[in-house]
């Protein structure tokens, strides 16, 4: 899946969603539309019952008056050895005979489901509607149910040759023997189950297809500024550091394209500085080199352009050691580059005792200067010769600038952080020299190239510590920021 394309990804995730969407309805809907709509098959047979607010009177002439809400009256007509002969009554009716109305009650709502009513009156039973579609067993039960009754009002349900039949059992408002029972097959609830369960399913799998759509759509937009910036990536690979990366979008994506560009701009930066580096270095040897090479050839034809042979040979020394130099600090760096990311020897130590050390051994390059150094006996665990090169790097600057005095102190702030920090009296810093005075290649003052501050901030990353350089009214000055206080 990782080497699909975006949109494909998109889509597939939005269809993985709406699939297990689709499963916890296909497990869970079903039962839930059942139950809804048992209930509702409920509701309307407890309607019907309410429309058919009955009472039980029977009169002398044999027949049964049940009226519904608006008042109208219904007839029954008893059977004829229940009725009283009546001279205005209308001849037997064989459709009468078993107790059905004179005119048929309507058996259902309009889409709803047939609700029958079966009407007990003193120990018989008598069929509202024309269809007399419960047999005489189920008959009996629903008899027997209605006699042992409490309530006004109950529902149930009874499986029948694989059906189920929802009823409810209402007693006459009166207060006597009369009971209605109303009741309706469970087809309906099975059919609407089934339909609205079905138009389910078709939304379904119509918006899966749609949704194709706006995962395109939403692919192309995430897709489109990524295209760009790989196009750029490609051109800058080939040396093109000049076209800006620029999206207009303030998302994830413009905060990429903003580190694209940081990047492009610190790389720009970089390889002119590499450039400048490539004429420093031939500038800077191949004057030594050519110091050497006329003073060797001047001793060869006998002479000696220092007066004498050990003065000659002196100056031949010094440009040797002004290149060994160079050629130290560029290893130096690429070593540290090589080796920042691998193990290297720690140990504990005391780093007042490597501080003390490197100024007795530098002290001698220029006597006159004034040295305060007030460190305390802080042990660090790390490498003590990549600390004893960090602090060479650091006063071997400050020597070359300071006027008069240089002080090393060190001091604790609130959230013990250890810091060490070296002053120098000399000229201040310009303010675009103290943005890239630790980036490698920098050309410092009098346009001579140095990486010895590069290698400093490499060490101290390295080792977890940070380093600052700011302009003060004594002249600059630099502080270590080590980790806290560690234990040993």
């Amino acid at each position: 899946m990782k080497h699909w394309p975006l949109a494909i990804k998109i889509w597939f995730v939005f269809a993985a969603l709406l699939l297990c969407l689709f499963l916890m309805m296909a497990s869970v809907l079903p039962y839930l539309l059942k139950s809804f709509f048992t209930e509702q098959t409920y509701a309307m047979i407890r309607d019907s019952q309410q429309q058919l607010n009955f009472v039980a009177d029977i009169s002398d002439k044999g027949h049964l008056e049940l009226r519904d809400d608006g008042g109208v009256g219904l007839k029954m007509t008893l059977p004829t050895d229940q009725a009283a002969p009546d001279d205005d009554s209308a001849a037997p009716n064989d459709d009468l005979a078993d107790g059905r109305f004179e005119k048929v009650q309507p058996t259902g709502y309009m889409g709803g489901p047939a609700i029958g009513h079966l009407l007990l009156v003193e120990g018989k039973a008598y069929f509202l509607n024309s269809d007399r579609s419960l047999p005489d067993s189920l008959t009996k039960r629903l008899e027997q149910e209605a006699a042992g009754q409490l309530k006004a009002l109950e529902t149930n349900a009874v499986k029948v040759d694989g059906h189920i039949l929802f009823y409810a059992i209402s007693k006459a408002s009166n207060g006597g023997s009369s009971v209605l029972i109303s009741y309706a097959w469970s087809e309906y609830r099975n059919e609407m189950t089934g339909a609205m369960f079905r138009n389910l399913l078709l939304l379904l799998i119509a918006f899966m297809i749609l949704s194709s759509i706006p995962c395109i759509w939403l692919a192309r937009y995430l897709s489109g500024p990524l295209t760009r910036m790989k196009r750029q990536v490609k051109r800058m690979s080939e040396g093109n550091w000049h076209e800006p990366f620029e999206s207009g979008r303030r998302d994830e994506i413009g905060k990429l394209s903003l580190a694209f560009d940081e990047m492009r701009q610190r790389l720009l930066r970089q390889d002119e500085t590499q450039q400048a580096l490539l004429q420093n270095i031939s500038h800077e040897l191949k004057t030594p080199v050519m110091i050497i090479r006329n003073y060797a050839q001047s001793i060869v034809d006998g002479i000696y352009p220092r007066g004498t042979m050990e003065g000659s040979v002196d100056t031949i020394l010094q440009e040797s050691d002004r290149i060994m130099e160079r050629i130290y600090e560029l290893i130096s760096l690429s070593r540290l580059q090589y080796v920042s990311s691998r193990e290297v020897p720690h140990q504990w130590f005391n780093i007042a005792d490597v501080v003390q050390g490197t100024v007795e051994r530098l002290r001698f390059r220029r006597p006159a200067l004034h040295w305060i150094v007030e460190l305390p006996s802080w042990r660090i665990h790390g490498n003590v010769e990549q600390w004893r090169v960090v602090f060479e790097n650091l006063l071997d600057n400050q020597i070359r600038y300071a006027h008069r005095q240089i002080s090393i102190t060190a001091s604790v702030d609130e959230s013990r952080t250890r810091i060490i920090e070296i002053r120098n009296d000399g000229p201040l810093l310009e303010a675009a020299m103290l943005k890239d005075l630790f980036e490698p290649y920098r050309t410092g003052a009098g346009g001579q190239f140095g990486l010895g501050l590069a290698i400093v901030r490499q060490i101290l990353t390295s080792c977890g510590a940070q380093i600052e350089v700011s302009n003060e009214q004594s002249g600059v000055s630099f502080r270590l920021k080590l980790a806290k206080e560690d234990r040993e």
